[in-house]
């Protein structure tokens, strides 16, 4: 007995890279459009998108009379699944909970409004009947969220490491194998289409805070709120840094670690030194790799492009053509009121580059601040001495805790050798 498959009626809200590349591959794909026919495309300027798609399909393409920018015609067509992909908190947000009240299932890439309210659309899926599925607001081209809901079948999940911006891998990457400037290296990567023309939720590290905030909410029973999340960027990182970490055999990355730790959640994303032979090390340019670690399953690994239209413009269109039989679209959180443990409380290794004045006592006062806030050192490095009269000091500490270099550095920014604001990285644990 053959069953015949619905043909989904789509509805797309919002038509800017990533909505006209999935409109044009649902279009021109026999493949795809035999499952999938879209109906109604939502944007804000009517006028201006009817010529961007004049130019596309041409003067008298079917696709010019689906546009409108009347939402009450939109959601209240003949539509039975809405692709948000406008981006941003709101009106997202409201078009997509309109949408699950409409019983209107929802593919959407919008990890700002997932993170934030991730427990409140599943709900509302669930009580219309509907699904809602978010596949590439994560990891882009890499099918991670329908792995993990399955994973928790049989698993308990331990820790999730990841690099999962793929606009920062790229910039790292250009300085680290390029020798390339922070500057020179994210303008490449704005050129490749990799980075927006404002980078600060990917610099910043707040689009990789979001996508943490999904996956730990999702592995570990529970809402992990963006706020829980200690959050550092790339923004201030130097060409020094990324020499320096060669030196000793290392790779910068800024990656997002989640963690259970004793029954209490510690969420991080921030640049960390990641021994060159570790896997995470290895991943370069726009690529993004999760590690996920489960009590029965062990560690397993998930590795694919995490920038460009492309590899997003596919998880959406994977999503809608798994929407009927998909487990990420059931997803309901439990109820649970999970702990957290803080940034101040957490214990790791620390690489820590000082500008000072080259002069006799430096290095006795900087390990006597250190040693009074019970910080460990492991070795020091001090690099030549420039023509003003400074150089480097490369510090690399034992497992200490948080709160302890903190205060240590607050105290070392004070004294009058030290010519710049220091600069920290995690250490990567093994």
């Amino acid at each position: 007995m053959i069953i015949q498959r619905k043909k989904l009626k789509i509805g797309i809200i919002g038509i800017g890279n990533v909505g006209l590349q999935v409109l044009k591959d649902i279009q021109s794909n026999d493949k795809i459009n035999k499952f999938l026919n879209v109906e109604k495309i939502l944007v804000r300027d009517k006028d201006k998108y009817l010529n961007i798609l004049e130019s596309e399909f041409g003067v008298d393409s079917p696709v010019l009379e689906k546009l409108t920018d009347d939402f009450n015609n939109f959601i209240n067509s003949d539509i039975d699944t809405v692709v948000e992909l406008i981006g941003g908190s709101n009106p997202a947000k409201e078009y997509v909970k309109e949408a699950l009240n409409y019983k209107k299932n929802v593919v959407t890439a919008n990890k700002e409004i997932i993170a934030s309210s991730i427990e409140d659309l599943t709900s509302s899926a669930i009580l219309n009947n509907v699904k809602i599925r978010f596949e590439a607001a994560v990891g882009a081209g890499i099918p991670l969220i329908e792995v993990l809901i399955d994973m928790l079948k049989q698993n308990k999940i331990s820790k999730i490491t990841g690099i999962i911006n793929g606009t920062s891998n790229y910039i790292l990457s250009s300085m680290h194998n390029s020798n390339k400037s922070f500057d020179e290296s994210l303008k490449e990567a704005q050129n490749l289409g990799f980075a927006e023309s404002d980078p600060t939720n990917d610099i910043g590290g707040f689009d990789a805070m979001y996508k943490a905030s999904i996956l730990g909410s999702i592995a570990f029973g529970g809402k992990v709120p963006i706020e829980s999340i200690a959050v550092k960027g790339i923004e201030n990182l130097s060409q020094k840094d990324i020499s320096y970490s060669k030196e000793l055999g290392f790779v910068i990355k800024l990656l997002a670690v989640s963690e259970n730790k004793s029954s209490k959640i510690y969420s991080k994303v921030a640049p960390y030194l990641v021994p060159e032979n570790h896997p995470l090390a290895k991943v370069s340019d726009n690529y993004n790799a999760i590690e996920i670690k489960g009590d029965l399953v062990g560690n397993l690994w998930f590795q694919g492009q995490g920038a460009g239209k492309l590899s997003t413009t596919s998880a959406v269109i994977g999503d809608l053509l798994g929407i009927e039989n998909s487990t990420s679209g059931n997803l309901a959180l439990e109820d649970n009121e999970l702990n957290f443990l803080s940034d101040d409380e957490t214990v790791g290794k620390k690489y820590i580059r000082l500008n000072v004045e080259d002069k006799f006592g430096v290095l006795e006062k900087i390990a006597g601040i250190f040693s009074r806030n019970k910080v460990s050192i492991a070795s020091v490095i001090q690099k030549e001495v420039d023509a003003k009269g400074l150089a480097d000091l490369v510090i690399m500490t034992h497992e200490s805790l948080e709160n302890n270099l903190k205060n240590s550095l607050d105290e070392i920014q004070k004294l009058n050798f030290i010519k710049e604001d220091p600069k920290t990285f995690e250490i990567y644990k093994l």
